[in-house]
């Protein structure tokens, strides 16, 4: 049996079709949670953000039209609600390196009970977090999209606004900027 597509899925949620539209949050709930967690560093909204996003794609549903992939519209709506999130001042706390990679799974296992292994990889996460927070927005959306949720850079376009060639510019910005940042690190 063939796994329907997430547009064959949202236009069974359009006809009315709850289980369709469950269908595709099991599909990209976790997801969408950690691209927000990555995007606003607020562990706490996450999932509340989440659940927004999806349902601000339950109250469209009667106007979706395929014209692109399911997931270049459900992020582009999670992109829109973390920038209002950021915006709002609502920036979260530190969250503590466990959590980070609870969420994420980003940072490999992590097995040695060193305290100072562990106060050192929680500076370069919160290092990390934060050079990200610095970028313009558009490139900190493009790496995340890009390197994160490993989206193609049509799809990250389409998220962004903009052409294939400004994504990789972003990219490519974006990932200088953040070595200069992070160089003592490296």
């Amino acid at each position: 049996m063939q796994m329907e597509s997430d547009i064959e899925l949202m236009l069974r949620a359009k006809s009315g079709d709850d289980s369709a539209f469950t269908e595709l949050m099991r599909r990209h709930y976790k997801g969408v949670v950690n691209y927000i967690y990555r995007f606003t560093n607020d562990k706490g909204n996450s999932e509340d953000l989440a659940q927004e996003v999806f349902l601000r794609v339950y109250r469209s549903v009667k106007r979706y039209k395929p014209q692109a992939k399911f997931s270049t519209w459900l992020y582009k709506i999670a992109t829109n609600l973390c920038i209002t999130h950021v915006r709002s001042g609502n920036r979260g706390q530190n969250v503590s390196l466990d959590e980070m990679q609870e969420n994420t799974g980003d940072l490999g296992d992590f097995t040695s009970e060193d305290p100072s292994d562990f106060t050192f990889r929680r500076e370069i996460g919160n290092t990390i977090f934060e050079a990200l927070k610095s970028l313009p927005k558009r490139e900190r959306v493009a790496i995340i999209l890009c390197k994160y949720e490993d989206l193609p850079y049509e799809e990250v376009a389409e998220v962004i606004g903009c052409t294939i060639g400004a994504v990789k510019t972003y990219v490519h910005r974006g990932r200088m900027k953040l070595i200069k940042k992070l160089k003592s690190y490296l």
